[in-house]
């Protein structure tokens, strides 16, 4: 059965096998990843290929793009598509797409042989090492590489390499949301979003929605080099395991649950509109009773504490505004907290993650009358344009362990 679909025309050169280097950048909406999968999925269908879905980090196939092509086959009703858990293939005519992290497989990513396309996506996060490996493994004479990123750093080395220092038979474009608009795919609540970001906080909306690289302040707490190398970071999980609990109720805010093991972050939860029990009863199977869970205990985490002491768990409450350990550095726990982690950065392992790095690199400090730093509130940040930084704070509260002393708790 023959299906019509309309492409945008900017996509257009997805379809033309004469060039080596695909590279489409920009800002969010832009119809970037949308468009590389279905494209990947008609021309799977057309003829027998081998495509290569990489990223620097692909943990588990819930950090691929197996999903949206998934997506897609049930959307434009590709039925002859064969899906398994980590792979997908054309009955008709024999093309597969495997999915594969360069950081962490990159050994078998040189061993992957007959690669007709391999589409980057999220590459502003590649590294120069996984570039060095990766664009003499797609060899095949007509292959494709396919780059789909927004841009965070002036310095990200795909674009760097692709764009600014564009080699032959590359072809490059900047997409943005007035793509999507232009073909009537701007929801409007996306729309509304775009227009508050453009009329309130000028340099978000221009990283955000038109792909500008974002400027890190020279207030901002921790460098977003240092993150971006801690997130490419591989260490040995030696160490006790302990949880940090970042609490939210309702609205927009979230609740994040993270673990680590020594400095090397194992896992994290994300949740939304979560009640206080709800909260425990998603810990309890998150962390056991031996493993120290510190909550951020401001607020709604007050209820959360006082739930998991009654349960048994090893229970720290941290209170983001309490007095810090060093009085004379800083001015409360949090700004602590956050200086505590830019010491350690160097040597930990973090997820790689667009939200925690946005959430890390551009939270700012300041100096207080007595030369004492101080992390600016919550309140201020979101006026600045970005949501609650709640996976960062989970993170601080998991890290920071300056002064831990585990309450006296009795049971009555």
């Amino acid at each position: 059965m023959k299906t019509k679909i309309q492409i945008p025309y900017e996509f257009k050169e997805l379809y033309n096998p004469a060039w080596r280097n695909l590279v489409f950048y920009g800002g969010r909406n832009a119809l970037k990843s949308f468009e590389f999968g279905r494209a990947l999925l008609i021309l799977a269908r057309q003829y027998k290929k081998r495509i290569l879905c990489t990223r620097e980090i692909q943990n588990t196939i819930k950090d691929s793009v197996h999903k949206l092509l998934c997506d897609h086959i049930e959307r434009f009703n590709f039925n002859e598509y064969v899906i398994t858990r980590d792979s997908i293939i054309n009955s008709v005519t024999g093309s597969d797409f495997i999915f594969k992290g360069l950081k962490h497989n990159i050994n078998e990513v040189k061993s992957t042989e007959g690669v007709d396309i391999c589409w980057v996506e999220e590459a502003q996060s590649v590294t120069e090492k996984s570039l060095d490996v990766l664009t003499p493994t797609v060899r095949k004479p007509g292959s494709q590489m396919w780059f789909s990123y927004n841009r965070f750093d002036e310095l990200d080395p795909v674009h760097v390499r692709f764009v600014i220092n564009q080699p032959p038979n590359t072809y490059k474009k900047k997409v943005n949301y007035d793509i999507a608009e232009k073909y009537g795919l701007l929801s409007k609540e996306i729309r509304e979003e775009i227009i508050h970001d453009r009329d309130n906080f000028p340099d978000l909306y221009a990283h955000k929605w038109l792909g500008e690289p974002l400027g890190q302040s020279e207030f901002s707490a921790i460098s977003r080099t240092d993150i971006l190398e801690a997130m490419s970071r591989e260490i040995t999980d030696e160490g006790q395991i302990e949880v940090g609990v970042d609490v939210a109720r309702m609205g927009s805010d979230r609740t994040v649950l993270w673990k680590r093991k020594g400095l090397k972050t194992l896992d994290y939860r994300i949740y939304q509109g979560k009640r206080t029990t709800e909260v425990c009863d998603l810990i309890e199977g998150f962390a056991d009773k031996s493993i120290i869970i510190k909550v951020d205990d401001t607020g709604v985490g007050g209820g959360v504490t006082d739930e998991l002491i009654k349960r048994g768990y090893q229970v720290v409450p941290v209170n983001f505004g309490s007095e810090p350990a060093d009085k004379d550095k800083y001015t409360n726990l949090i700004s602590e907290a956050w200086f505590y982690l830019k010491n350690i950065i160097k040597e930990i392992q973090l997820p790689n993650d667009r939200d925690l790095l946005m959430e890390l690199s551009t939270r700012q400090w300041k100096q207080d009358s007595r030369g004492r730093r101080y992390i600016e509130s919550k309140a201020d940040y979101k006026k600045r344009g970005f949501k609650s930084p709640d996976l960062a704070d989970a993170c601080i509260i998991c890290y920071y362990n300056q002064q831990i002393v585990m309450p006296d708790i009795h049971f009555i």
